[in-house]
């Protein structure tokens, strides 16, 4: 991996739980610039979905039920639980938190609170089920679909709505952020995906935007602005609309 560029290496190495070798330290100008291989990085997590569901659905011949599962924890290893971890602070901020000083200040609590146990539940459970539709199609293709579109929304998110943390890492690599790279990278995905799949990628796209008003009138709007903990919650919770999408395309 070492021919690679640092920002790809950097979104890897922050992304997933995948080795790079040397670990590369933060710095907020490779920060910025690896935002624009956010979406890439999730190609690579699609691939590893993908393929695991071949295997164990080709190969081993398990049923549609049992592979799901199987695919839904791999996606949780390679990505750590990382978003999933924004989820239950977003899940408890939500809940408890009943003005925005509140919200933020429940974010930053490290306990776990039924917000946090009903959120990552809720949002595991959607997975599980519409990739029990999907894996059954034995076209591993669509499982690539959600983990590159939520880490391109994410990308936007980062590149147009206000951190509202001041001194935080996200708000250090905000003016390192390319625009046109990240604009172009999200075209060029989209222009892929219609090309394997329009319908699904109309429905996966519209749901994607579902999922994002949904953070945003929950969480972004009450805040005027994201953390960290939110950027998480839209990556998983586009990623469960997107499935959604796919199942309803089929």
């Amino acid at each position: 991996m070492n021919n690679f560029p640092d920002p790809f290496k950097f979104a890897i190495q922050f992304l997933t739980r995948v080795s790079i070798g040397r670990h590369l330290h933060y710095r907020p100008e490779l920060a910025g610039a690896a935002v624009t291989w956010y979406a890439p990085v999730g190609l690579l997590i699609g691939c590893v979905l993908a393929l695991t569901g071949w295997v164990m659905a080709d190969w081993f011949q398990l049923p549609a039920f049992l592979v799901a599962a199987l695919v839904l924890a791999a996606w949780v290893v390679i990505t750590g639980a990382l978003h999933l971890d924004g989820v239950g602070d977003c899940g408890d901020a939500w809940m408890g938190g009943h003005t925005p000083e509140r919200m933020l200040e429940i974010m930053k609590d490290t306990s776990c609170g039924i917000g946090a146990i009903v959120s990552v539940g809720l949002i595991l459970i959607i997975k599980f089920a519409a990739l029990v539709l999907l894996v059954a199609q034995h076209d591993w293709l669509l499982l690539i679909f959600a983990p590159v579109i939520s880490r391109a929304i994410l990308s936007f998110v980062l590149l147009y709505v206000p951190y509202v943390r001041s001194g935080g890492l996200a708000s250090l690599m905000k003016p390192n952020l390319d625009r046109k790279a990240i604009i172009s990278v999200g075209l060029f995905m989209s222009l892929v995906f219609a090309f394997l799949w329009f319908q699904g990628t109309i429905y996966a796209l519209i749901a994607s935007m579902i999922g994002y008003l949904i953070i945003y009138f929950s969480l972004i709007k009450p805040l005027k602005g994201a953390t960290g903990d939110i950027y998480g919650a839209v990556v998983e919770v586009i990623e469960a609309t997107v499935l959604i999408g796919l199942v309803a395309a089929l």
